[in-house]
């Protein structure tokens, strides 16, 4: 037992190391964790009411992890600078440790859409005053607030008290306050006053130029048909009778693959709608383009879409890339025979539609890279640069980009689309022509459960009011529809259909565009001299040969309409008439006289009559 103990001793104590104290454990040391890199730009600033997505919550990262957003993707940030905040949490928690990132995020207030509904037309020398217009500026969407009665003024700046004076129509213009000006900032709002003269319904006073018409016209975008000579007859043509008249052609810039080492675009992403373009030309019309994405290597992409060029953003570090691009386009098309008037950097800049190619700007960025790379965009070209095409012709934009030198330097024509808009005139300080570039109406046929539909005279009676308003409160130079052709005839979108005839949104564009050519000046009248009758009216400059003028009006009465107007300025005395009915399309009349310099006429009900001198 003694033996047995002394050995177990001699084990505890040790057997090596002469007996000495055993050694301790080794001490595992936790492996260094590497920082992952995650990159997120700058969010552009956001217009209060907007949601945050992928636009703004976007950054990326080479390893593989999750992000969570504070706040999160759908939140409504207040006005002001906010903070946003990322935690990457790597997949791989053993080798990678979490990264906090934060950006600034400012958030504008909103600009509420504003309309004014056009007063009943006054008597020449009338006292006209905020409370007798019997309309008031409102906004849309439920935003309350109101306008200053003291800031109801001309749009030339002349006093209210002034708008009667003379017969003829002027834009008036109010300033708009919403209550609540924590989220929404004040805005001016127009609309236009017809004033009649004593003796007669209406007046036109061909001696009262306003604007140059550049001409009406539609889109080919993703028209890769080209068009046979029969149809561009039709579109473009002035003869036969289906002929529309269109002087003006836009086309869409396919994204194509930029090689940035050798500055140089893959061309044949462009072929097949310039075809279109040399027919157009080859008309007399008058050809621009529209970008709706820049190349998918310059942008930085919506993580939540599953095509690159859906969304996303202008890399900044690709901006001079960018410009490039464009002008290797221009001089593409010049290598085709086509000279483009203008060209659009971004179609809808403030639109995110999730399913087609579309390029999201803020104005800060339209700005910085219009004053910074614009020139180079149009360099050793005669095209202009076109800005901002915002969806709904947004005032902000514009009065943002004109207000800044550098970025207004640079702009030759001011662009935009009517959708959720309204026609208003753009600071008259701007000497710069203003086109509105896309908008297309819904059929009155269309509903939820319509299959097909087809146009009728209420389609073009709407499309007519439309121009209309474009041009005289507008002052447009220019009126271009979205799509030539029907994409599909049994849902009508276009001005004609497959077999190249006119539909009823075609129809009312050539009351305008048949003889209203390019070059021809709009002068004043009374635009609405009763109700639900609306009266343009055109001529050629004075001392051109040959001299023509052109009146374009509308009944939306259910009943006919008798009308007399006073013909001031110059003398023109023979008149052909041109009507559009429920029951007939564009049927010329018996040629009508005007003694005295007076024109006698009745209005079919609920219809479309353009009236040609000589």
């Amino acid at each position: 037992m003694a033996l047995a103990a002394l050995g177990l001793a001699l084990l505890a104590a040790g057997c090596g190391g002469g007996g000495g104290a055993a050694p301790s454990a080794p001490v595992e040391t936790a492996p260094t964790l590497l920082t992952p890199e995650v990159s997120w730009p700058e969010p552009a600033p956001l217009i209060w009411g907007g949601t945050l997505s992928g636009a703004q919550l976007n950054a990326r990262s080479a390893v593989s992890g999750s992000y969570t957003y504070t706040p999160a993707a759908g939140s409504k940030p207040e006005v002001g600078t906010q903070t946003l905040t990322v935690v990457f949490t790597p997949q791989d928690g053993t080798r990678y440790r979490s990264v906090t990132l934060s950006r600034p995020l400012r958030v504008d207030k909103a600009r509420p859409a504003l309309r004014w509904d056009t007063p009943a037309a006054v008597a020449e020398g009338a006292t006209v005053t905020p409370a007798s217009l019997g309309t008031a500026p409102r906004a849309l969407y439920g935003v309350q607030g109101s306008a200053d009665a003291a800031s109801f003024s001309l749009l030339d700046g002349r006093a209210l008290g002034q708008a009667s004076a003379s017969a003829g129509s002027v834009v008036l213009r109010a300033r708009f306050t919403p209550q609540d000006t924590a989220h929404y900032e004040p805005g001016w709002v127009q609309t236009l006053l017809s004033v009649k003269p004593a003796a007669t319904a209406a007046r036109v006073d061909f001696a009262a130029v306003r604007q140059t018409i550049q001409g009406f016209g539609g889109s080919a975008a993703w028209y890769y048909t080209p068009f046979d000579a029969a149809r561009a007859d039709v579109l473009f043509g002035t003869q036969g009778p289906d002929a529309l008249g269109l002087s003006i052609l836009r086309l869409r810039i396919a994204p194509a693959a930029w090689d940035a080492t050798a500055q140089t675009a893959d061309t044949t992403a462009w072929r097949a709608e310039m075809g279109n373009a040399v027919e157009a030309q080859a008309r007399g019309a008058t050809v621009f383009a529209s970008a709706w994405s820049p190349p998918a290597s310059m942008k930085i992409a919506h993580p939540d879409r599953r095509d690159p060029l859906w969304s996303g953003r202008l890399d900044p570090a690709a901006y001079a890339d960018y410009a490039r691009y464009l002008n290797a386009y221009l001089r593409y098309a010049s290598s085709r025979g086509v000279s483009l008037y203008a060209v659009s950097p971004q179609n809808e800049p403030d639109w995110d539609p999730a399913d087609y190619e579309s390029c999201l700007w803020s104005v800060d960025e339209l700005k910085a890279w219009i004053a910074n790379h614009g020139a180079a965009a149009v360099a050793g070209t005669s095209t202009m640069l076109m800005a901002p095409e915002s969806l709904n012709f947004s005032p902000a934009t514009t009065e943002a980009l004109l207000a800044d030198p550098a970025a207004a330097a640079r702009i030759g024509v001011i662009g935009g689309h009517l959708y959720g808009g309204v026609p208003l005139a753009v600071d008259p300080a701007s000497t710069r022509p203003v086109w509105m570039t896309e908008h297309y109406l819904d059929a009155v046929g269309k509903s939820d459960t319509a299959t097909a539909w087809a146009t009728r005279i209420d389609d073009a009676l709407a499309l007519a009011r439309e121009v209309h308003e474009g041009l005289t409160l507008g002052q447009y130079n220019a009126y271009v529809h979205w799509w030539l052709v029907n994409s599909n005839d049994a849902k009508p979108t276009g001005l004609i259909d497959n077999a190249n005839r006119p539909n009823h949104f075609g129809l009312a564009l050539k009351h305008y565009a048949r003889f209203v050519r390019p070059g021809m000046q709009r002068v004043d009248t009374t635009a609405q001299p009763l109700p639900g009758v609306r009266l343009a009216a055109f001529a050629t400059p004075p001392g051109a040969t040959p001299a023509q003028a052109v009146l374009v009006l509308i009944n939306d009465n259910a009943q006919p309409q008798a009308l007399d107007i006073a013909l001031a300025g110059r003398s023109f005395t023979t008149w052909t008439p041109y009507v559009t009915t429920e029951a007939a399309g564009f049927q010329a009349q018996a040629t009508l006289g005007a003694p005295a310099a007076r024109l006698s006429l009745t209005l079919p009900a609920r219809s479309l009559t353009t009236l040609v001198s000589p």
